[in-house]
């Protein structure tokens, strides 16, 4: 059987299996790519899901937004060591414990010992009743943030916050005068041609993209969590993609020098512990499998929609599955079953 039919029969079986509305999935080798797409797009209208059609990606946007301040750090406009007080306002980093000795790079790799803003009551109730249209900026989300006692002290140990991301987005803007979507736009997007990548709220979406699902409220129904805005378009997580896209941008950062320099490739993975068995550079995650060696990405999960992007550095291959559900995916399993085809031919 073609590869091509191989992997849409698994696909299909995959959301069949989880109970999944769709997914899309994307490889790409050193000899060609594939995108296949299965299941449903919008399960009012039941339209079906297309290869091309967009996700919200969730953290996966947290290695566009390290890659955006590792070129700044290239153009030596601001430095990895440099600490919050350099670039936010006073009043802000009074706010935020230990802030006068958590560098940027702390920020990178989540050791600053940040609390989540994410996952603060106060934050969800807030989201909650949050109109689509009404945009969430920087500057508002991060006073969730405010107040909120030290995890361990930075550099210390790595504990995941999204906290960090909002805090890059603060000093992308001061550093440049732009907004993060303007900066990712002008050296990232247009650069290496992701034409169906777009930061959520902040930019025109033609086309829209797809419906996500996820049981919000326990009552045994999937609720359609695409209206919902749960701090849509900011930088710990605003970006919407196709997995073409997502694959592209992996293949462009981990394979070629046209986002980052050696220096700086270096720098991203510059590998720390993440106390879960894998590893933790700037921005990126790696872990270890027995059958196919290092992995190189990054997970995304939001309301709705559950992603995840695999590069294999010695394959030189690249795996992305996004899905429209946030509770029953498992879109990790569904890149294994794909390796294990993929490797056996």
């Amino acid at each position: 059987m073609p590869l091509t039919q191989t992997l849409q029969f698994l696909l299909d079986e995959a959301i069949h299996d989880q109970k999944v509305p769709g997914a899309v999935l994307y490889l790409g080798t050193p000899d060609r790519h594939y995108e296949i797409a299965s299941g449903i797009a919008n399960q009012k209208k039941r339209r079906s899901i297309k290869p091309r059609d967009r996700f919200r990606i969730a953290s996966i946007s947290k290695m566009f937004v390290a890659t955006v301040v590792l070129q700044l750090h290239e153009e030596e406009e601001l430095d990895l060591s440099d600490r919050l007080p350099d670039w936010l306002p006073e009043e802000m980093c009074d706010r935020l414990e230990n802030s006068d000795r958590i560098s940027i790079r702390h920020l990178l790799n989540h050791t600053s010992g940040l609390d989540d803003y994410l996952e603060t009551e106060e934050f969800q109730e807030a989201a909650a009743g949050r109109d689509y249209k009404d945009i969430w900026t920087p500057q508002e989300a991060i006073r969730f943030a405010y107040d909120l006692e030290s995890l361990n002290p930075p550099g210390e140990e790595r504990c995941y916050s999204n906290t960090n991301y909002i805090l890059l987005e603060l000093i992308v803007e001061a550093v440049t005068g732009n907004p993060l979507y303007v900066e990712m736009r002008d050296r990232i997007l247009e650069p290496i041609g992701l034409k169906h990548t777009f930061t959520e709220a902040r930019e025109t979406l033609p086309g829209g993209f797809v419906e996500g699902y996820e049981d919000l409220d326990e009552d045994g129904v999937q609720d359609c969590t695409s209206p919902l805005n749960f701090g849509a378009g900011l930088g710990d997580g605003g970006l919407i993609s196709t997995a073409r896209d997502v694959g592209k941008f992996a293949e462009t950062l981990f394979m070629t020098d046209d986002l980052l320099d050696e220096d700086s490739f270096d720098k991203m993975i510059d590998w720390m512990e993440d106390g879960e068995g894998g590893f933790y550079g700037l921005g990126v995650n790696s872990w270890d499998t027995e059958e196919w060696g290092d992995v190189w990405g990054h997970a995304g999960g939001v309301e709705g929609y559950s992603s995840t992007l695999w590069h294999l550095p010695d394959e030189e291959m690249t795996v992305v599955v996004l899905t429209n559900d946030g509770d029953r995916a498992h879109p990790d399993d569904i890149v294994e079953r794909v390796l294990e085809v993929v490797m056996r031919n």
